[in-house]
Parts: C-alpha cells; structure tokens; sequence
C-alpha cells in the first residue's frame, strides 16, 4: 500500500475513534461535552485516566480511589442499560443510558468523596470515586 494511502487510512481511524468518544461523552440536550482523555487539565499536564466498568448489573471496581485532576471514564460491556448519575464536584451528572458497548468521562478536579448509581438500577448498583 503506498505510503501516502496507508498514513490517510491511520488519520482516518483516529479521526474516527476521536469522534466516537466525543458523541459518547456528550450529554445531549445542549449541555457540553465533558472533557476527553486527551485534554489536559488547568495546568497544562494531561490528566490521568483511570476505568470502571459497567456491566450487568455492577460497576467495577466498586471503590475507586484517584488524584485530583484525573479522568474517569466508565466503559460498558453485557447486554443490560446502564447509566451513570451523580453529583461530581458540585455538578449534577448523568451520562447517557448506553446498552452494550459505550463509554462516559468525567473530569474530577476537586477533591472529595463521590458517590454515584445506575439511573437504571438505581441504588442497587453504586460506587464510589474518592478524589485525593
């Protein structure tokens, strides 16, 4: 494959996968999109990114412990909706009820304890971010 098809094919990818968390992570209903992995945070460090897991029936892990600054982002998996809802840094917050596969990024910049639940499941299925 020449050089110059083979390096649109990659920019073409990325461009794609870029897209793709940008629609997963934005809220909808004229709210902004939350911040990707890829920005940094206020002092121009990228950020860490740490995952939970959503499957059925359950966030893993449970407890998660992160610097401040640090990026979440939970990934889905399994067949049943979920959708993440809590109060983060003073910010009510509630992702997208996704099925299968998608993902939702949230930035914690403040420390704090913050717990958050299913939308779907509700109390049933919870976790908690502590921010240090």
């Amino acid at each position: 494959m020449p050089r110059s098809r083979m390096l649109s094919r990659k920019l073409a990818i990325a461009a794609s996968s870029a897209i793709m968390v940008v629609v997963a992570a934005c809220g909808g209903d004229g709210e902004p999109a939350l911040p990707t992995a890829t920005q940094a945070n206020a002092g121009g460090i990228p950020a860490k990114l740490t995952t939970v897991t959503v499957s059925d029936n359950k966030f893993a892990p449970l407890n998660l412990q992160i610097p401040a600054g640090a990026n979440v982002t939970w990934n889905w998996t399994g067949s049943n909706p979920h959708q993440v809802v809590g109060s983060f840094n003073g910010q009510e917050v509630s992702s997208p009820k996704l099925t299968g596969t998608g993902v939702f990024l949230f930035n914690f910049a403040s420390s704090g304890v913050f717990e958050y639940h299913c939308g779907v499941h509700g109390d049933a299925m919870n976790g908690t971010i502590t921010v240090q």
